[in-house]
């Protein structure tokens, strides 16, 4: 019989595969835009060019850290889920654990898109420009 991790570590693998990803989306989304606006807009009216020149290289690092922490998350779901493989007996904490994994590896591939979505217009879109 399989020795069971502590109930802290469980919980907290729940937590990271629900929340990993929509997270990881909103750090991105949040920190691009403060980048965004430091560079192009430091004043009343808005630069033609950033005044940090590496701005698409932070933005494009920011996205690849979000993007690992998403699909980290989307992994701890996965496995998760396999790990918590339906018993022959019926546990109501288990089940409960199966279907917080389930939802996880439901929405992480949604907000995975999202997130690279954004990474994309945030690196085609010039942020300097106005929309």
């Amino acid at each position: 019989m399989p020795a069971r991790r502590p109930i802290a570590l469980q919980v907290m693998q729940q937590i990271y595969a629900l929340l990993g990803a929509p997270l990881a989306w909103i750090v991105q989304i949040c920190v691009c835009e403060a980048l965004a606006a430091q560079a192009c807009y430091p004043a009343q009216d808005p630069l033609v060019h950033p005044r940090l020149p590496a701005l698409h290289a932070y933005i494009g690092a920011v996205s690849l850290v979000a993007l690992a922490v998403a699909l980290g998350g989307l992994v701890a779901a996965w496995r998760g889920w396999r790990s918590t493989g339906a018993g022959k007996e019926p546990d109501p904490d288990r089940r409960a654990a199966r279907f917080v994994y389930r939802v996880a590896i439901l929405a992480s591939p949604m907000f995975v898109l999202g997130l690279i979505a954004t990474a994309l217009a945030a690196l085609i879109v010039s942020p300097c420009k106005p929309w």
